[in-house]
């Protein structure tokens, strides 16, 4: 087996530990994943691959590509379960990290390449997405594969525009038009920047934008035409509103310039380095290599800063060329004989993080009084991460940078494999809904139930039951005193309100995440 394939064989097979290792670990979460599991269910349980529906409404938040994967992932694993769910974004991810050791091979050579995707693999932010029932890293893969074509075919191998614009098409069949305005962004940033705007020409931006649309428009009109409901405001809501002011996360935009370092945790320690060793100055070795990934991180962060809806999910799309500019440097740092002017960037940036590691677990009990057994669950990660940081910088400091960098890879891998062991089934308590909606379905048995003002999918997908979700409270007391006699669930912070107009009785009240939440019932009523 030659080097290459020994490098591919055990990135792949690390990245498929670190994406998959008991993934089913834990139930979905609120809000996205028992929503997504619950609308993947639909198609399931219809047989209608059109015509999406969240509790019993037609669904137009997303288009339908990440749940067409995910029903196709339950056909295949025996059935919709919370492991067959994440495996498209765990598989999204793996291809992720590939794609990114080649583009890396291209731009730098096969060193850089692997180093990169190692870095992807073991951010803390991508390897959370990696398992979680979200559609951004399936996104992230599309984006990626487009800018890596549209790479190509600026070298000149022209057939790759088809590609480009291919590739966007199906990230907007999975999350809509970011996956096409982001990679845009980037492009014209590059161009403009090597004074090469002339050459977006090239790119057949004629047939290939109705290209890129093309899927996603004709899913949208066919599902409104079926559904009965107006595609244009759909549009206005979902694209339009969601950029202008924001539907669930406005914030304001400097955001990201605060959410990104935390995101790109542990790597964020060596960030100022790769800056410092990758920016692309005048006389710069593979300087139009840095401005192409400095053009797509420039250009993403400006476009998505610009929009008011904002979530750190959001930023999985730049983190491929943040990897690429690591590598670059890890690559740099590794190989040049004389490595003293980019030491400084290494030691102390490890030293710094292990000591606020050793700071952030003296603070943790502080924090435990609300959730007790956070501390002796997590603790030893922080301690183990602290080990992990020191060890690579007692190495660098005698001289062994690839025992250093090797530390660094395999130490933040086995915090996160502890992290899937010891402290998610613990946080999987506090977050799950799986036995509140057993025992509130139990006890409702076939009279109604119902949501307050909260759509409350995790509660909805466990009681495997569509919750009518109730507004005001006349309609409350309407629902609760029939006939039939209703139960609901409400949000403790609601109660006081509704005590004052209403007179219920609370049944069962439990935590799920940070809501406190009650079923109840009209007084007398059970």
């Amino acid at each position: 087996m030659t080097r290459g394939r020994r490098s591919l064989l055990v990135v792949l097979v690390s990245c498929i530990i670190l994406f998959s290792f008991q993934i089913g670990n834990r139930d979905f979460w609120d809000p996205d994943e028992p929503r997504y599991a619950g609308v993947t269910r639909g198609i399931l349980e219809s047989g209608d691959w059109i015509r999406l529906k969240d509790a019993g409404e037609s669904y137009t938040h997303k288009p339908p590509l990440f749940f067409w994967i995910m029903a196709v992932s339950a056909g295949l694993g025996g059935g919709l379960n919370e492991t067959t769910a994440r495996l498209p974004s765990s598989a999204a991810a793996v291809l992720c990290v590939l794609g990114v050791a080649a583009l890396g091979r291209r731009l730098f050579g096969t060193r850089a390449g692997w180093l990169s995707a190692m870095v992807l693999a073991t951010t803390q932010s991508f390897w959370v997405e990696a398992r979680w029932v979200h559609m951004d890293t399936l996104l992230t893969l599309f984006i990626l594969l487009s800018m890596t074509s549209a790479h190509r075919a600026m070298k000149g191998e022209r057939f790759q525009w088809a590609w480009t614009w291919l590739w966007m098409a199906l990230g907007c069949l999975t999350k809509g038009p970011l996956a096409v305005a982001l990679p845009a962004a980037g492009l014209l940033v590059f161009l403009a920047s090597c004074g090469e705007l002339r050459r977006l020409a090239e790119c057949g931006a004629w047939w290939g934008l109705p290209l890129a649309f093309a899927p996603a428009g004709i899913w949208l009109l066919i599902h409104a035409r079926w559904a009965g409901f107006d595609a244009l405001q759909v549009l206005q809501r979902q694209v339009l509103q969601r950029f202008q002011v924001g539907l669930h996360h406005p914030r304001p935009a400097y955001y990201y310039l605060i959410s990104l370092p935390l995101e790109l945790l542990p790597w964020t320690l060596l960030l100022p380095g790769a800056v410092v060793e990758t920016f692309p100055l005048g006389g710069r070795g593979n300087r139009r290599n840095l401005l192409f990934l400095y053009g797509w991180i420039l250009g993403g962060m400006a476009l998505l800063s610009i929009a008011a809806e904002k979530r750190p999910s959001y930023l999985l799309p730049i983190f491929p060329p943040l990897a690429l500019l690591m590598g670059a440097f890890l690559d740099a740092f590794l190989t040049r004989h004389d490595a003293t002017p980019l030491r400084r960037w290494m030691e102390w940036p490890l030293l710094i993080g292990s000591f606020a590691c050793v700071v952030g677990v003296a603070a943790l009990p502080r924090l435990g009084h609300d959730f007790p057994g956070l501390v002796a669950h997590l603790a030893p990660e922080g301690l183990l991460l602290a080990a992990v940081l020191a060890g690579a910088w007692a190495c660098l400091r005698r001289r062994r940078r690839g025992a250093g960098i090797l530390i660094l890879v395999t130490g933040f891998s086995a915090v996160y494999l502890a992290t899937v062991v010891f402290f998610v089934p613990w946080m999987n308590g506090y977050k799950s809904a799986r036995t509140f909606s057993t025992r509130i379905a139990s006890r409702a048995g076939a009279s109604p139930l119902g949501v307050y003002r909260d759509p409350l999918p995790g509660v909805a997908y466990y009681a495997h039951r569509t919750l009518p979700e109730i507004q005001n409270p006349q309609a409350l007391e309407r629902f609760l005193e029939g006939p039939p006699r209703g139960f609901c669930v409400l949000r403790k912070e609601d109660l006081p309100g509704l005590s004052a107009r209403l007179s219920m009785t609370v049944l069962e009240e439990a935590r799920v995440g940070h809501r406190v939440l009650l079923l109840v019932v009209a007084a007398g009523g059970e």
